[in-house]
């Protein structure tokens, strides 16, 4: 498998990128400078052709289209993701109504073709899934009919923290043509089931959270998790000890550093499409293109990851 050829996005009809730019973080970029983010146009000239992004990253979709103002190359897809009416909905069950009416789709649609300067959104996600709305059909038919009118191409929906499990339904059924998941070192479990019947199914599928918010590249200290909000609630030193038992069955043997695992273990999980990435400086979208052109890890690898480190965990809750 080539880190640089497109990837059926399912079975939409768009081609990705395995790399899609993280746009969460670009507001990040150090080199901004009017309006434009250095790390997007060196991501799309090294061929990534996917942005991810969503209306509650502050001044994502405005920079994204401000950059792309700069760019003139072949016009880039665009993935974004809905706005919550319920906040508290990221973690607990909540009526969908409560969380996502149709008037509040068509609003945040229209939104994101506004700040993001274009006509037709090629992937939209709800932002946050609870098994229960599988069964209540007000948000799939208010984006169906969005479809209908041109203002986007692709539904999907992005899964909770870790309840992967909760999008069997909908990707059995093809109700979505995408889904986005968390797929990483630690979070193996989505091969086992969801990411098997999405290939199955033809539906596209978007890894996140790849590096565990930095975790997984392993040069971070007690004060660096500290600092970054994803992660300021980890138990540092189980988290340190995991890393530490990882590299040492691993590493060199089967990548030359645990931030080469992660990105070569995440691209190349069967099912995956794309993996977004924060890649908030140009330098760093190099550095992870030229991990993943060094393709797959090798089967052995893979197995020993997912029947040795698996960590249930989720200490996102507490940021709640």
């Amino acid at each position: 498998m080539n880190a640089f050829q497109p990837r059926p996005f399912g079975h939409s009809g768009l081609l990705v990128s395995s790399l899609a730019y993280g746009a969460m973080s670009i507001t990040a970029d150090p080199g901004i400078a009017a309006g434009v983010a250095p790390s997007l146009l060196r991501a799309l000239e090294r061929g990534v052709n996917l942005i991810d992004t969503a209306r509650i990253y502050p001044g994502s979709e405005a920079l994204v289209r401000s950059s792309l103002a700069a760019w003139r190359g072949p016009r880039p897809l665009i993935s974004t993701k809905l706005q919550t009416r319920c906040l508290d909905a990221w973690r607990f069950p909540h009526p969908l109504h409560e969380a996502y009416t149709p008037a509040s789709i068509r609003q945040s649609v229209d939104e994101s073709l506004a700040a993001l300067g274009v006509e037709t959104l090629d992937i939209v996600h709800l932002h946050q899934w609870h098994y229960g709305w599988t069964h209540e059909p007000d948000w799939l038919e208010t984006l169906q009919a969005l479809r209908r009118e041109g203002k986007l191409r692709c539904i999907a929906v992005s899964a909770q923290d870790h309840e992967h499990d909760a999008l069997l339904e909908l990707v059995s059924r093809r109700m979505v043509d995408g889904i986005q998941l968390i797929v990483n070192l630690f979070e193996s479990r989505p091969l086992n089931a969801v990411l098997p019947l999405a290939e199955a199914r033809g539906v596209g599928v978007i890894g996140r959270c790849v590096m565990d918010s930095g975790g997984l590249a392993g040069g971070l200290g007690r004060e660096d998790f500290a600092a970054r909000r994803f992660l300021q609630h980890a138990p540092y030193d189980e988290y340190r000890r995991r890393l530490d038992r990882m590299e040492a069955a691993l590493c060199p043997q089967h990548a030359g550093s645990l931030a080469e695992l992660a990105l070569r273990f995440a691209a190349f999980a069967p099912g995956v499409s794309s993996i977004t990435l924060g890649t908030s400086t140009a330098a760093w979208v190099d550095q992870a293109l030229a991990v993943l052109d060094k393709g797959p890890l090798a089967q052995e690898a893979v197995r020993l990851i997912a029947r040795e480190h698996v960590w249930s965990k989720n200490f996102y809750e507490e940021l709640l």
